[in-house]
């Protein structure tokens, strides 16, 4: 596997995480957005999502990140490109080991084929076990144009149903940004 630092930014994973389990000891890893519009299109223009009423989104500098928050429920959206050849597949196992070292008790709870912005990736969940309740962390990927896009949910179980149905709009807005980028 040819996975590194420089091929999947560590930083597509560690914000959702790290806001999900309160590890970020109330300092926030993002700037907040300044954005008038509802759509996000990321700085580097690989994709577009809509940010959906009552979450707000963050942007971490220097990437084409974007988090939506509402409560402890954290969606992070992100584009990596494949610089070494990696499938779906490898970038799952990367971001379950990052998991499963941020919270050794992790177990997977589901895994398969997902689509992520119309193409075909896959995607896995899993149960993260705590003092008072769980949280459930869910990645979904797909290689479109030689470059990842990284769909990633963590919430608390006691948060995620409420949550469900703004993740699946989520989830539904998110294109592939290559059309909106000018070739002039």
């Amino acid at each position: 596997m040819q996975i590194g630092i420089g091929q999947v930014d560590l930083a597509i994973l560690l914000p959702v995480c790290a806001a999900a389990w309160n590890l970020t000891g109330g300092q926030t890893l993002f700037a907040p957005r300044k954005d008038s519009g509802r759509v996000y299109l990321s700085s580097d223009g690989l994709f577009a999502v809509e940010t959906p009423d009552g979450w707000e989104p963050r942007e971490q500098e220097g990437s084409s990140e974007v988090t939506f928050l509402r409560g402890k429920a954290v969606v992070s959206v992100g584009a990596a490109e494949d610089e070494s050849g990696d499938t779906v597949e490898e970038i799952l196992e990367f971001n379950k080991s990052v998991v499963r070292r941020l919270c050794p008790a992790a177990e997977i709870w589901t895994e398969g084929k997902a689509a992520v912005a119309g193409a075909p990736g896959a995607y896995f969940s899993m149960l993260c076990p705590g003092p008072q309740a769980g949280t459930i962390v869910r990645v979904s990927a797909a290689l479109i144009r030689e470059r990842f896009l990284i769909f990633k949910v963590a919430a608390p179980c006691a948060e995620l149903y409420a949550a469900q149905a703004a993740i699946d709009r989520i989830a539904r807005s998110l294109r592939d940004g290559w059309p909106t980028l000018d070739p002039q």
